[in-house]
């Protein structure tokens, strides 16, 4: 007698256990939405500057570990991996894309650097001038001795020349082969800021604004308690670029230049970026531009000096060899948008 047929038991699903990649991997990604999400609350507070100093690299794994976690079958690990290489590539990425072939000609070439003290001369200075021979030149950390040598030994090929100090760090400095039309003195943001000032220069006939920056370090332990360096960086930086914005002339091109001692997630990147302000080395340079630490070994691997342009065009763009200071120079060669040999529908760029 055939035995009566029986519904086959119903096989339970195996779950799988993550594996230590896809934990690792999904650990990595929620660490990346939690620095965006800091970034976005903490603004310029000190704490939240080392993970912006470095998002460069952090996020720089994410984009060869996504690829090859989906080479080898791990869809979910690729996809949490994913995170913080999109990051990287919408941050950094288009600065390693090819250049494209400039279509107008610069009007001056304009130099920036911070001259640090590790050289009681100004011969490293007068070597990156005579290098790199610019129409502008702009300094911070400018001690008087510095600033009196640079007077003399500047004076044939940048006659025109402003400096403002501040007690302690120096001063910042613009000489120039263009006669100075007008300076404006920026109100400084609070008794610990440090001083600067518009400085407008007759470019052949057409107004340039000129801002040499040195903001304050965001160093959680120089000279100061921690919690009065949070108030100094979250509230001082933050002042101090927006009075900056607020004495420049909108209908004039502008270039702030200098020291920020910040990278392009900071506040006050982000301040001038909002007023309408662009990156020539993102725009006309190759490469992520690094200028700090310049001391031998590896290099700099931080960037924190900056040339931010307005309304003018960037024709090429890019950062100097270390020369006896820790920061390397920035330099780029800009084009007017609108002007006597420009045609008055061009629309800058960026």
């Amino acid at each position: 007698m055939t035995p009566p047929r029986t519904a086959p038991a119903t096989a339970r699903p195996v779950r799988r256990r993550p594996t230590w990649p896809a934990v690792l991997a999904a650990l990595y990604a929620a660490a990346t939405v939690a620095a965006l999400v800091a970034w976005t609350v903490a603004g310029d507070a000190a704490w939240i500057q080392p993970v912006n100093l470095s998002t460069f690299w952090w996020s720089l794994p994410g984009v060869v570990l996504a690829p090859l976690a989906l080479l080898l079958g791990g869809r979910r690990t690729a996809a949490l991996l994913a995170v913080p290489a999109v990051l990287w590539l919408w941050s950094y990425g288009t600065a390693f894309l090819p250049d494209g072939t400039p279509d107008v000609a610069a009007d001056l070439r304009v130099v920036s650097f911070n001259t640090y003290v590790r050289t009681p001369d100004a011969g490293h200075v007068l070597e990156l001038v005579e290098e790199t021979d610019p129409d502008v030149l702009v300094l911070q950390e400018v001690f008087p001795p510095r600033e009196t040598e640079l007077d003399a030994a500047l004076a044939a090929v940048l006659p025109h020349r402003h400096v403002v100090q501040s007690p302690g760090v120096g001063g910042v400095a613009v000489y120039a082969r263009f006669p100075i039309a007008e300076v404006r003195p920026i109100g400084d943001a609070s008794e610990r800021s440090r001083s600067t000032a518009v400085v407008v220069l007759d470019v052949d006939g057409r107004p340039l604004q000129v801002v040499p920056v040195h903001l304050i370090s965001p160093c959680p332990t120089c000279g100061t308690s921690f919690l009065e360096r949070l108030d100094l960086e979250g509230e001082v930086r933050v002042a101090e670029m927006g009075s900056i914005v607020a004495a420049l002339d909108p209908d004039v091109p502008a270039i702030v230049a200098g020291d920020l001692n910040s990278t392009d997630r900071s506040m006050p990147y982000r301040r001038l970026a909002g007023a309408g302000f662009t990156d020539p080395q993102r725009d006309a340079g190759h490469g992520p531009g690094f200028t700090w630490p310049a001391d031998d070994g590896p290099g700099a691997f931080l960037r924190i000096d900056w040339m931010l342009v307005r309304d003018l065009r960037a024709v090429e763009a890019w950062v100097g060899p270390a020369r006896g200071s820790d920061h390397r120079p920035v330099i780029a060669d800009l084009a007017f948008t609108v002007g006597p040999d420009r045609p008055d529908d061009v629309a800058p760029e960026g």
